[in-house]
């Protein structure tokens, strides 16, 4: 059976998150119906990040087995009708038979969204951004931020539902930046352990404002469980940027010739 790599994009507004879930409106599962709507029933994309209800995405990456040897180009105009309209395939890539949309994942990207205006964004803040009650100052953002890089045992960021046995994985990079009435955090790591990412930016938030004390965020980082390892920002701020292979499938994007 010939396999495929997608590139994806959607707005998480809507949906239980990615993975297929019975009598739940998922990311996954509306792939599976536009493929079965295509006569590719039983086809199941396998994506590289099973992000969580209310998440965005706009570099999710999966990888299906189909019956047919389709073109890519073909393909991707054939989903694009097909998909809802909070759901996009942006590209399609013929790949080989063993190639993995987790298992070849070198890191991740998710980027987390502040609302930080005078005013909410009408068009941005209900569903993509969190407005929050009280403003950071990005150096003190800037400043948790510095402390998240490194290897270590995410173990005190454990949340429930979360059933692997090894926590660690390794953050790469963490930083803070403003644009406009936005303050974007970006988080880049070999790997996340369940909803890390929106704990981080929980945490980094209470100790810019005040509200938690450095040294229980430097303990939480530390392994130890701590009020500063217990915040969680919301899901609507959050969204997957970009999956980190070692080599880019070659895409084809729908309409392109």
């Amino acid at each position: 059976m010939p396999r495929f790599a997608l590139f994806i994009a959607y707005d998480g507004t809507a949906f239980a998150g990615w993975w297929r879930q019975k009598d739940r409106r998922t990311v996954a599962g509306e792939i599976d119906r536009a493929f079965a709507r295509l006569g590719e029933r039983g086809a199941e994309a396998v994506g590289a990040s099973r992000t969580d209800a209310g998440v965005h995405a706009k570099g999710q990456v999966a990888h299906v087995d189909l019956k047919r040897a389709w073109q890519p180009l073909a393909l991707a105009n054939a989903l694009a009708r097909q998909l809802p309209a909070d759901v996009s395939c942006y590209g399609v890539a013929a790949v080989a038979d063993d190639w993995h949309a987790v298992h070849l994942v070198r890191s991740k990207n998710y980027r987390y969204v502040l609302d930080v205006g005078d005013c909410p964004d009408p068009f941005i803040a209900a569903r993509f951004s969190w407005r929050v009650a009280k403003r950071p100052t990005l150096a003190d953002l800037r400043s948790a931020a510095a402390l998240v890089p490194g290897s270590r045992d995410w173990r005190a960021f454990r949340r429930r539902g979360d059933h692997r046995d090894d926590t660690r994985c390794r953050v790469l990079r963490c930083t803070w930046t403003a644009r406009e009435r936005y303050l974007i955090c970006s988080i880049s790591a070999t790997g996340f352990i369940y909803r890390l990412a929106r704990s981080l930016v929980g945490g980094m938030l209470g100790v810019a404002t005040g509200a938690l004390e450095w040294g229980d965020w430097r303990a939480a980082l530390d392994g130890e469980t701590t009020e500063a390892s217990r915040q969680q920002a919301p899901a609507l701020g959050l969204c997957l940027h970009h999956i980190n292979y070692p080599s880019e499938p070659e895409w084809v994007e729908p309409g392109s010739s």
